[in-house]
């Protein structure tokens, strides 16, 4: 099986040098919506020149489309997919499901592609996005050869892979540690890399280790093509829109050499990959299994080579270059009362025909041959194209001007320029997004997530309507229990779930357990309404805690689904396969015993999660009972109160404050300045 070699384009620069060193597809940015906002990316009428570009090489564009969309940008979105339509782009890479509505309902013959910011780890998660018209899914970057495989061999989709470049700490899509530390949301396009800043591992206080705690080295597996190509991944992705362009033509100038001639990695060749961008060297951590201290870039969290490039690689690189030549076969023939004609035609049964003004006259001393007429055609230097094979016919004593040759064999290329690169048109439709939905008010409630049977007891004993606890803590509650939902866990796993209902979120775990009430916790990124009713038949959906108070309120108003938000608790920031602690030599065992501290000397707790994921939440938590009242105007139906390091006393008081604020319509009590956040409540993100 052929496996797409898929390169970064995040200028025309990048671009041009991916198409000349052997990409087969290319993936870049618009001028909105996508998750590169700081690369240069494309205004769509230089995307129209580029998509024509690559198509004449054969090279599909695929466009990422790949941020979360608010209510208000629905509109503009709509247009911008259908100008992304009439230029011929091949995919649309997506995270947001709503945005994948609207793509679906107003250019329905566009191709998806799921975003690795959709968090996809296992099949049901394929599935998924299967049935909701999706024909590529990029899998996270956290999973090993038997899940790939596993995934490829039941999947209808195809598999794409990220195999070269940078890597987050976190799972993508799940990281909110930019947003909620500086406004600047990664699911936005805006990621300002905190992970990359130096960090303090505290004990009780007291520093024990100290370094890039959360910077990972840059993953490399072209020595993994053989297995990748075995277990049936389609499509093999190189990191780097924000690379230049010698990156972009070292990189894949490498990987299509051994992707067509195999064998084992040389050592130069290893060495000018280490050469064009490394942290400290590379990992292959994640697919191997080897994961820990080996693939973490502790003492330096930016780029430790010299940038060096070969000539080659410059030169693929450089502006003009016309290195990637497409084979051809000519067939011409001149007959004494006829003109030239001329046919170029490729191995894909694309034609270019070209025939002269001119009839030829009878020579007088050097008639034209057969030899000096295809000489003449072969000379395709400045085209794209190469000469395989020729036949050519030309009746003997006949001449005509060299410039006639050159003219008919020009506009044969040109011909054969415009087939390649010829694509037809998608269907538009009109697709109303509807709006101002008349919600039926109901009372607010209070639900509650606990962490431990501690948390549990005291939101079962204060009444909480509605209480989603992992499966082991309800397991492990000797004590009656009402109302309690069971969280699955966030990076989905299958899990044996007894209660009725199901707090889930990814849309692996929507997919497993659609037999049961769900509830969509907001791992899910609902960022819209068209997002809200991709998720309709919930029993309730919490929003992204990225939204602030107006745009909660538009979302509301163009949605009939329930409702929640969060209003208090610490944001989980991080979800680690690689445990950043035991990456530094230590383990808590499950104790929460450690925190990261940051420059401005802020404490993040860690706690650890299922099968040793690793949690990093914010140094403070929200709180809005002072606030209810902001809150209670937004048509929402339930306000989340989230338990993780709190003791019961703590919870106790949280939940008395909420429930008398809500019951007594009042404000709640305030805490001491600097112990809490608003969250994006009054500012979001942009």
């Amino acid at each position: 099986m052929r496996m797409e070699l898929l390169a970064p384009a995040g200028n025309k620069l990048a671009l041009h040098a991916a198409v000349q060193s052997g990409a087969d597809a290319v993936y870049l940015g618009g001028p909105i919506f996508g998750a590169r906002h700081s690369a240069e990316n494309f205004t769509i009428d230089e995307m129209k020149r580029w998509v024509d570009y690559c198509h004449l090489y054969g090279v599909d564009v695929h466009v990422a489309v790949n941020t979360l969309i608010k209510e208000r940008e629905l509109s503009r979105l709509q247009d911008y997919v259908k100008e992304l339509n009439n230029i011929c782009v091949d995919a649309l890479i997506v995270q947001d499901l709503g945005a994948a509505e609207v793509i679906k309902n107003t250019v329905p013959d566009m191709v998806l592609h799921g975003s690795t910011q959709m968090t996809v780890t296992s099949l049901e998660g394929v599935k998924y996005l299967e049935n909701n018209g999706f024909s590529r899914v990029v899998l996270a970057r956290e999973l090993n050869e038997k899940e790939i495989e596993h995934i490829c061999k039941g999947a209808k989709a195809e598999i794409e892979v990220f195999v070269h470049g940078a890597i987050c700490m976190c799972y993508s899509g799940q990281c909110l540690m930019s947003s909620v530390l500086g406004g600047r949301s990664g699911n936005r396009g805006r990621c300002a890399q905190p992970c990359r800043l130096p960090y303090e591992l505290t004990e009780k206080g007291e520093t024990i280790e100290k370094g890039y705690a959360l910077s990972p080295k840059d993953m490399a597996l072209i020595d993994e093509l053989d297995k990748l190509r075995k277990i049936g991944v389609s499509s093999l992705k190189i990191e780097g829109r924000l690379k230049r362009a010698e990156y972009v033509s070292a990189v894949v100038g490498i990987y299509r050499k051994y992707l067509d001639m195999g064998g084992k990695v040389s050592k130069s060749d290893m060495t000018e990959l280490k050469d064009a961008f490394s942290r400290t060297g590379f990992t292959s951590g994640y697919f191997t299994g080897n994961l820990g201290k080996n693939m973490m870039s502790h003492d330096t969290p930016g780029n430790s080579s010299e940038n060096k490039f070969t000539d080659e690689a410059k030169k693929r690189a450089a502006e003009n270059a016309n290195i990637r030549k497409i084979p051809v076969n000519i067939i011409a023939s001149l007959k004494k009362d006829s003109p030239l004609e001329v046919t170029i035609y490729d191995n894909e049964g694309h034609y270019g025909y070209g025939i002269g003004e001119e009839i030829p006259q009878t020579a007088i001393n050097k008639p034209l041959d057969e030899k000096l007429l295809a000489s003449k055609l072969l000379k395709l230097g400045s085209t794209p194209f190469e000469c395989d094979e020729y036949e050519v016919f030309c009746e003997s004593g006949i001449i005509i001007p060299v410039k006639e040759i050159n003219a008919v064999r020009r506009i044969a290329a040109e011909n054969l320029i415009n087939e390649r690169q010829r694509r037809e048109v998608g269907h538009i439709t009109e697709y109303r997004i509807k709006t101002e939905v008349r919600k039926k008010p109901k009372n607010i409630i209070l639900t509650a997530e606990v962490s431990n049977v501690e948390q549990l007891k005291c939101a079962v004993e204060n009444g909480i309507e509605i209480i989603y606890a992992p499966k082991d803590i309800i397991k492990a509650a000797d004590f009656p229990l009402k109302n309690v939902v069971t969280k699955a866990v966030e990076i989905f796993r299958e899990e044996k779930i007894e209660t009725d209902g199901v707090l889930v979120s990814s849309p692996a775990a929507a997919y497993k357990y659609k037999n049961k009430k769900l509830y969509g916790d907001f791992r899910l990124n609902i960022f819209n309404s068209q997002t809200a009713d991709t998720f309709k038949d919930f029993e309730k959906i919490t929003l992204s805690p990225e939204l602030n108070l107006h745009e909660i309120k538009e979302l509301c108003n163009n949605t009939n689904c329930d409702i929640e938000v969060i209003g208090y608790g610490r944001i989980l920031l991080m979800i680690m396969k690689n445990c950043p602690v035991k990456a530094m030599g230590k383990c808590q065992n499950g104790k929460n015993l450690y925190k990261l501290r940051d420059r401005k000397n802020e404490e993040f707790p860690l706690m650890c999660g299922d099968n040793c994921m690793m949690k990093l939440l914010n140094s403070k938590p929200v709180y809005m009972a002072d606030k209810i009242s902001d809150l209670v105007n937004l048509k929402i139906n339930s306000i989340r109160l989230i338990f993780t390091v709190e003791k019961f006393l703590q919870c106790d008081k949280i939940i008395k404050v909420y429930k008398n604020a809500l019951e007594n319509n009042i404000q709640g009590d305030e805490l001491e300045n600097n112990t809490f956040t608003r969250g994006h409540f009054y500012r979001g993100v942009l």
